[in-house]
């Protein structure tokens, strides 16, 4: 008989440390630095099963396909079924934690990818802003007649700050879409997860 266990998608910060004031994370979601295996997983995971998973080439093999769906669907519940179904019933559970650990991990590299990548984008626009500050002084010492240029010069300056400001604005609106990146990985995890568990003994 399956076992049902219900596995909240978005709980990964009830066992983690959540980020809430970080200057390089832009996102509207609360950045929680690693998912932790036990908010998603019922069963206790031995020390002997953490890194089983890399030393088999065949669980290694199917954590690679399980934490790399581009969807998860009816489909992928059938191929999660067939795998559970080859695992001999007196190992099943270890082997299931092994799995689970491994598909958490691998999902935890993946996030950190992520995640650096949106800092790294938040580092960028922060330096894009201080160039459109620094146009902005230049201009308004101009304005107030601390400084002469020829008007060529001017036109110059506000042709780079009117630049500058349309790759802000331009990469700003694309700041929503790198956020949602990490939320759709802990999303496919969790059903991947969620459904390996049903299949616990």
């Amino acid at each position: 008989m399956r076992k049902i266990f219900w596995v909240l998608s978005l709980a990964f910060s009830a066992n983690t440390i959540a980020q809430t004031s970080d200057p390089e994370w832009p996102c509207i979601q609360v950045l929680v630095p690693e998912i932790v295996t036990a908010v998603m997983w019922p069963e206790e995971i031995t020390d002997e099963q953490l890194d089983a998973w890399r030393k088999d080439p065949s669980l290694s093999s199917i954590v690679e396909e399980f934490s790399n769906l581009d969807q998860f669907t009816e489909i992928e519940q059938q191929r999660v079924e067939a795998f559970v179904e080859s695992v001999p019933e007196a190992s099943r559970l270890a082997t299931l934690n092994t799995v689970a650990q491994g598909i958490v991990d691998t999902a935890n590299q993946r996030r950190d990818r992520y995640i650096n990548g949106i800092k790294r984008y938040t580092r960028q626009q922060i330096s894009i802003a201080d160039q459109i500050g620094s146009t902005l002084n230049e201009l308004a010492a101009l304005d107030q007649g601390g400084t002469t240029v020829s008007p060529e010069r001017r036109t110059e300056i506000e042709e780079t700050l009117a630049w500058h400001q349309r790759v802000y604005d331009q990469r700003e609106q694309a700041i929503g879409a790198l956020c949602d990146v990490p939320v759709e990985l802990e999303e496919k995890l969790s059903s991947v997860v969620r459904e390996l568990a049903q299949y616990l003994p």
